[in-house]
């Protein structure tokens, strides 16, 4: 059984690798799409996000599997169990290929359709369609051998392959400004892209294969009955989670270009891909986390449990906080040097990017917690809802305040379900307690965001030099003072806190 030490070493192992990957992948894809909207333009990004969404949305054949599969794995490895591994690893093969293939059919029997999905095609020499048949090859392709790779996740070892992902990232994003810059062809940059996504996959296989001898074994045994059916109920119940995060996220691009345009769409991509690379990169730190809590909720008491949540929120907070007041203050700063004022949205549409993005982030520890214990037909009702919220709302407000309304739907559909019902759902079922100290916690933690986004944003139009490049820095400066200063101000005699800043003194002792 794994100690503690070996857990918080294991963490911290991933979230370092974790880290350093996403960082490495945010500079580098940010340079990548440079280049790609000063070659190619605004339209093709625009294409490329609606095509992006849509294959979110065909993703939905995953079904939840990977965490339901994740999970089950958690004990036997716990325990050493190779018998039950080889099992659910068989499992696993046969499941991902089968939605490799079902993903690519179903995506092209979509084809006929792309003109309802795509409003007044674009200006662009490519044929769509075959724009359209690379994206779905592309995703097709990364479910083939992605089960090696998460069975490096459960086990605690995502750090092994990290070095190797981010020289991927690094040769990736060099590979394909060159590529842009030679060609200045959308099909060669596409094409390059499906072949990193199976080099990639194949080599982190036999890095799981070299690590773990027994993935490579075939079982001759199946999943008993019990087992089956306790997996198929778990898959149906994330089948519905899944609807959930992929009408969120895939719905938005789709939405826009069907109602106004896929310009409008390119535009919403450029931020998007700034809110989503930051958020990837704190979830580092959070999913680094996940087997451990995996591994906790196998060994721990639920009061352990909740001693553990309540020093995750905090720290997911004081994240948070910092990087919401960062884009707040920061955001159009940044896209006026990047991509110049007339493709900005308003300072109204990028708090609401904010705020989704915060109340999305806050999150994340109710969800490690939910999914690491095996909460999935509980409240499996709850995503399906969302996901009409969403939709319904979406469209309404987009056509009576345009991107707004899109970005307000969906703060308005995580309001009114996954923002209260999840952690509802965990106190009652995993920590036996009231969730009402949560509310108060997370009302609370939002009004000290909110001061300091602010108080950030009033500092810097006191300050407001001229310079744009000058008036980024010095925002940045005021962000990290002004953000940290409210939490240490309020928070400096809790316990959360100094447990967090003896967890930060002890990861610099470890690495410095």
């Amino acid at each position: 059984m794994p100690s503690s030490n070996s857990r918080t070493k294991n963490t911290l192992y991933n979230a370092i690798g974790g880290i350093s990957v996403k960082l490495i992948t945010l500079i580098t894809t940010f340079i990548s799409r440079t280049v790609f909207l000063k070659v190619l333009g605004i339209q093709y990004a625009g294409v490329s996000s609606v095509f992006t969404d849509v294959l979110i949305i065909l993703s939905f054949a995953e079904l939840g599997i990977g965490q339901a599969i994740t999970y089950a794995l958690y004990k036997p490895i716990a325990e050493g169990d190779s018998f039950q591994i080889k099992k659910l690893m068989a499992v696993y093969k046969r499941i991902y290929t089968t939605i490799a293939f079902v993903v690519f059919g179903v995506g092209l029997c979509l084809i006929p359709f792309l003109h309802y999905i795509i409003k007044d095609v674009p200006d662009i020499v490519e044929d769509i369609r075959l724009i359209y048949v690379l994206y779905l090859g592309n995703t097709a392709c990364s479910y083939l051998l992605i089960y090696k790779s998460t069975f490096l996740t459960a086990a605690q070892k995502d750090y092994k392959v990290s070095r190797i992902k981010a020289v991927i990232a690094v040769l990736k994003s060099i590979i394909e400004c060159v590529l842009l810059l030679v060609f200045r062809n959308f099909i060669v940059y596409l094409v390059f892209s499906i072949m990193v996504v199976i080099l990639q996959n194949f080599i982190v296989a036999k890095i799981a294969e070299r690590e773990y001898p027994i993935i490579k074994e075939k079982s001759k045994e199946r999943l008993n009955i019990e087992e089956r059916r306790k997996l198929v109920s778990d898959v149906r119940a994330l089948a519905l989670y899944k609807v959930s995060g992929t009408v969120l996220n895939g719905t938005d691009s789709i939405i826009t270009s069907s109602i106004m345009g896929t310009g409008v769409v390119g535009i919403l991509g450029n931020y998007n891909l700034i809110t989503n690379n930051v958020y990837s990169f704190v979830m580092q730190i959070f999913n680094a986390t996940s087997a451990s809590i995996g591994n906790l909720v196998a060994t721990s008491t639920n009061a352990h449990q909740y001693k553990i949540f309540k020093e995750m929120l905090f720290l997911c907070f004081w994240i948070y906080c910092f990087c919401s007041t960062c884009l707040w203050v920061l955001f159009n700063p940044f896209m006026q040097i990047w991509q110049g004022t007339d493709r900005m949205f308003s300072q109204i549409v990028v708090g609401l990017l904010v705020a989704d993005f915060y109340i999305k982030g806050v999150l994340s520890p109710v969800s490690q917690f939910r999914t690491s214990n095996g909460l999935f037909v509980q409240g499996k009702y709850r995503p399906v809802i969302m996901a009409i919220i969403n939709i319904v709302v979406s469209i309404i407000l987009c056509r009576a305040i345009g991107i707004a309304g899109i970005i307000l739907g969906t703060i308005i559909s995580r309001a009114l379900t996954q923002l209260w019902y999840d952690p509802w759902l965990i106190y009652r079922e995993v920590f036996k307690e009231s969730v009402f100290s949560y509310f108060l916690t997370y009302i609370f933690y939002l009004i000290l965001t909110a001061v300091s986004c602010f108080a950030s944003q009033q500092l810097l139009n006191v300050v407001y030099p001229k310079n744009n490049i000058i008036q980024l820095f010095i925002g940045l400066g005021i962000c990290i003072v002004v953000s940290n200063l409210v939490v240490v101000l309020v928070f400096h005699s809790r316990t959360e806190f100094k447990k967090t800043i003896q967890i930060i003194r002890n990861v610099l002792k470890k690495n410095l």
